[in-house]
């Protein structure tokens, strides 16, 4: 698999992450710089969904 298709694949799964579990998932974080990673990723994501809630006026 290329890196690209590394990439997509890893894009298409991250942004249908449950944020319930996100706790859950930061605790088995081994690292610190995973655990930095994930925050910034579940950030991204989430103001993406948070942009088409607004896009889309269901607030």
């Amino acid at each position: 698999m290329s890196k690209v298709e590394l990439l997509h694949e890893f894009y298409a799964s991250f942004k249908n992450i449950n944020f319930n579990e996100a706790d859950d998932i930061a605790r088995e974080i081994e690292t610190d710089d995973e655990k930095a990673f994930f925050r910034v990723v579940s950030n991204y994501v989430l103001q993406q969904k948070q942009k088409r809630v607004i896009a889309e006026k269901r607030f």
